[in-house]
């Protein structure tokens, strides 16, 4: 493995307040506007800024090392590229791993910061609130799509959420997230945290966060989600919910009780429209698999069926 290490001379003997993670692959025409969003935030604390790049075969590894040049003198870089490509999940372990900050934030590398007092709010809310382990704000898409382009990811209200609200709505963003790194080493993260097929990882970690402290909302919008065809999340993909059932169960059996209650019927759910649209498709291997996780959860079964012909 490759590594470069950008050392600006910190005059610090402290830890580093507040570490920054970036997962990136092919994303050679985004990259660049994700780290100046990082580069121009205004802060008065030290920051550590952990950059994986998992083998990317296009142009990322070039930009990056253009650009990390450029770091101010309160940003210690600390740039991975990967030799081999790990997968999304991997990568995000081994980020993890390099983090030595009391606090923690994420930027996707086709993502964007576009608030220079972001870092800094949040940083201030969670030094002067340290019963909250966690605080996240509202978020704007950005898209070619012009019905989707500038509206909120999701709308957050300056309030508390719970473990459920963040499980049950896809509520929480991964740029506008700022937690403490001691979450890192909480049960419910060494416990569930640990497949390297795992999708939607980040899901388990805010969930875990409500295990050390209260999590926060805030109104301000200051970070962008940018929604395009090869985003982890995009389109129909029945492959891909098998993984999501996976997370799902993952989350329930760790949690129970309501999470369980919601895991489950999540679950039965995503395979139920499976199945009927494969079949439909002629794709019975695949069909059955998600038949299998149907039949896992039967007992949703007897409430669908209730429901629909009572």
């Amino acid at each position: 493995m490759e590594k470069l290490f950008i050392n600006n001379l910190i005059l610090v003997t402290q830890m580093n307040n507040v570490s920054i993670i970036i997962l990136t692959y092919n994303q050679q025409n985004f990259i660049e506007v994700a780290l100046q969003g990082i580069f121009k935030q205004k802060i008065n604390f030290p920051v550590e800024l952990i950059i994986c790049d998992d083998c990317s075969p296009d142009g990322t590894d070039k930009v990056i090392k253009s650009n990390i040049l450029k770091a101010p003198v309160n940003i210690k870089v600390k740039y991975f590229r990967h030799t081999k490509n790990l997968g999304s999940t991997p990568n995000f372990y081994f980020a993890l791993k390099q983090v030595t900050g009391k606090y923690l934030a994420f930027c996707e590398g086709d993502d964007y910061w576009f608030d220079d007092n972001k870092l800094q709010l949040q940083y201030d809310f969670m030094e002067s609130h340290p019963h909250y382990s966690m605080c996240f704000h509202n978020v704007i898409n950005i898209s070619t799509d012009p019905a989707i382009n500038n509206t909120p990811f999701s709308r957050i209200e300056d309030r508390d959420y719970s473990a459920l609200e963040i499980y049950n709505n896809w509520l929480v963003h991964t740029t506008s997230v700022f937690m403490k790194t001691e979450v890192l080493q909480n049960n419910a993260v060494q416990k569930t945290l640990i497949s390297p097929d795992l999708l939607y990882f980040d899901t388990i970690l805010y969930m875990a966060s409500s295990l050390n402290g209260r999590i926060r909302g805030m109104t301000e919008s200051m970070t962008a989600y940018r929604r395009h065809e090869v985003g982890l999340s995009h389109g129909i993909n029945y492959v891909r919910d098998l993984r999501h059932n996976q997370l799902d169960q993952i989350i329930g059996n760790y949690y129970g009780n309501k999470i369980k209650e919601s895991a489950d019927w999540q679950i039965f759910s995503r395979s139920r429209i499976a199945f009927q649209k494969l079949l439909n498709e002629r794709k019975f291997k695949l069909a059955f698999q998600h038949l299998r996780w149907i039949l896992r959860k039967k007992k949703n079964l007897k409430i669908y069926l209730k429901k629909k012909y009572l």
